[in-house]
């Protein structure tokens, strides 16, 4: 009898623990709010942001939507690929006008949701001349933010970013070669 009750009591024990790729994500509700999450396999991550660029010797506000995906090659670094576009708010001449790109990022997570984001590739944006001309404008961005987790499989995160693109073109369509832009985003990543 006493052997039946303790086989009883094991077999109960096994069907209440959670499994491993439970214990590692928090659970099935996401227990952890911030814990070191298990970031591996395939994301995906819709955001928004909005910042300022330096054109025209002025300033002119942008707001955009991205798109990032990629792979957790741990639980604390993720390389990926972030498709953006975004509408310059300008009212000057030639400063109203879209750009979209993308970059090939890389994440890393310093502690619990603390990160760095590093980017490099090129972009598609206005020149800042009266026809709105599109050139072609290449760098990175360097960014650092946190994430909360949501649940077990969903985070959302916050973060600032500055970019640096160098921009090609003739010295009369483009005086600036430099454009520097300063964002605050959102984002969802889904693991």
């Amino acid at each position: 009898m006493a052997l039946s009750f303790g086989l009883l009591g094991a077999g109960l024990g096994l069907v209440a623990a959670p499994s491993e790729a439970e214990a590692a994500r928090g659970g099935p509700r996401g227990i952890e709010f911030e814990g070191a999450q298990d970031r591996r396999g395939v994301y995906v991550g819709p955001g928004v942001f909005f910042g300022f660029s330096g054109m025209k010797a002025t300033v002119v506000p942008d707001v955009g939507l991205s798109l990032a995906f990629g792979g957790g090659v741990s639980k604390r670094a993720l390389l990926g690929i972030n498709l953006h576009g975004a509408k310059y708010l300008g009212r000057a001449e030639g400063a109203s006008s879209w750009m979209f790109g993308g970059d090939f990022e890389f994440t890393g997570y310093a502690w619990q949701g603390l990160y760095i984001r590093t980017g490099l590739g090129g972009v598609g944006l206005p020149a800042g001349d009266p026809d709105n001309t599109l050139v072609v404008g290449l760098g990175g961005n360097v960014g650092v933010g946190y994430e909360f987790w949501l649940n077990a499989s969903a985070a959302a995160s916050v973060g600032i970013t500055y970019d640096l693109r160098y921009i090609a073109g003739e010295r009369e369509l483009v005086p600036d070669p430099l454009r520097h832009t300063g964002m605050v985003g959102m984002r969802f990543s889904f693991y």
